[in-house]
């Protein structure tokens, strides 16, 4: 004869408790800093979940592209080599990415220089070819920095640019000069 197994009251009660005494710990530690970044532990923080609950306030700003000249075509105007065709000041709010991309063709080049008002970012410069659906890219420079400079010839016909993250607890403006053979896309 077959019978089941039963739980004794004792058994269960410990059961209910355990649960009970587990799920105010995951209240505390992970629930409370990650939705609504109450952290009376300090856990959340250090365990970096309080910035999962930070929301977008009114008073916070937007990331927002300052001036932004319309693209000027490089066989038309020859520029001189000190001037710069084109200039972009970029915001990027306090703990928030963007990224800032450029259509550039097989082979052309675009010459950049861009500095922040003074806090480093983490950034990726890197492009991802046109038609490609595989979400592949190629990083051509990682680095935590506040200024770089350089020159691409485009490996492959595609977007091109910079995923800036502002890991700071304030607003970071970025001042980004180019000149070369390409189409501003802009923010993304």
């Amino acid at each position: 004869m077959n019978t089941l197994p039963t739980a004794s009251i004792k058994s269960l009660v410990f059961s209910c408790i355990v649960s009970f005494l587990l799920a105010v710990i995951i209240l505390l530690i992970a629930v409370l800093p990650a939705e609504y970044n109450i952290d009376p532990t300090g856990l959340g923080e250090k365990l970096g979940l309080t910035i999962l609950a930070q929301k977008q306030d009114a008073g916070m700003i937007e990331p927002a592209v300052i001036s932004c000249p319309d693209p000027v075509k490089t066989d038309e105007v020859k520029q001189p080599v000190d001037k710069w065709q084109d200039s972009v000041m970029i915001t990027v709010p306090a703990k928030k990415g963007l990224e800032y991309k450029f259509h550039i063709e097989k082979d052309q080049k675009l010459e950049f220089v861009w500095k922040t008002d003074g806090s480093a970012l983490y950034f990726d410069f890197h492009g991802e070819p046109q038609g490609n659906t595989t979400g592949y890219f190629k990083s051509f420079k990682e680095s935590n920095q506040s200024q770089s400079s350089g020159t691409l010839i485009a490996p492959f016909t595609g977007s091109h640019g910079w995923y800036w993250e502002n890991k700071t607890n304030k607003t970071v403006i970025i001042n980004l000069k180019t000149r070369g053979k390409y189409k501003i896309k802009g923010l993304m």
